[in-house]
């Protein structure tokens, strides 16, 4: 029994000791290729509702309501539930008003003119407001308790002060300062205040923005804006 337990295990050497050599040696002899393309369409879509916040149940706009002389920063009673899809390489969500169709006169209105603006946009009052975004509905205090690290609501006309930079449209745009989020084809990531510079990674494509009047600086008088979301891609 001993003698042809050796003899098995010689031969399995053996067979393995070929297969390993059959490898190592073999030798190609032809070559044929076959080539594969594909051409691959853009598809995105961008789904915006304002939301109660609650209840969840859909309205029609965001609407502070009457407040009372005194009030400072409020958090409106309502959010904005969007969902975004891209399958572009790198694409981005930005938030921004466009109170005016043409520069306006920095004498009236200075050089900053995101949020809501008097009713006609003539009288040079503006309540500045700041938004909230996160990867879910989530619970916010109103005032919010973190709302430094919220960010203004730019427009689309905002310049720099004399003397100053960053400010303008332009490079709150390049910046990324007005993105509320970003992605790519099979990933998206939200700017949560407070959170890490990179945002924070979101499975569903859905994220909740908030919003926030500073209606402290702000004289008496009726305000309204309409907020603007653009997916796009460089």
């Amino acid at each position: 029994m001993e003698r042809k337990t050796i003899w098995l295990v010689g031969v399995v050497t053996t067979v393995l000791l070929f297969v390993a050599l059959g490898t190592s040696l073999a030798v190609v002899d032809q070559t044929g290729t076959v080539p594969a393309t594909a051409t691959l369409g853009a598809s995105t879509s961008l789904t915006i509702q304002a939301k109660r916040i609650s209840d969840n149940g859909d309205v029609s706009s965001i609407d502070f309501g009457s407040l009372p002389g005194g009030t400072g920063d409020d958090l409106a009673p309502h959010y904005v539930a969007v969902e975004a899809h891209s399958n572009y390489g790198v694409w981005e969500l930005e938030i921004y008003t466009n109170n005016f169709a043409a520069q306006p006169s920095t004498t009236t209105w200075g050089y900053q003119y995101g949020g809501m603006v008097d009713t006609g946009a003539d009288g040079g009052n503006r309540v500045p407001m700041k938004w909230g975004a996160y990867i879910s509905t989530t619970t916010v205090a109103d005032p919010p308790a973190n709302l430094n690290q919220w960010m203004y609501l730019k427009d689309k006309k905002d310049i720099n002060p004399p003397g100053e930079t960053k400010m303008s449209w332009a490079e709150a745009h390049a910046d990324g300062y007005t993105n509320i989020a970003y992605g790519g084809p099979d990933y998206m990531n939200v700017i949560q205040p407070g959170g890490p510079t990179g945002g924070v990674p979101d499975t569903d494509n859905k994220l909740a923005l908030y919003v926030v009047g500073q209606f402290g600086p702000a004289p008496a008088d009726s305000y309204s804006t309409v907020i603007g979301f653009d997916l796009y891609h460089e």
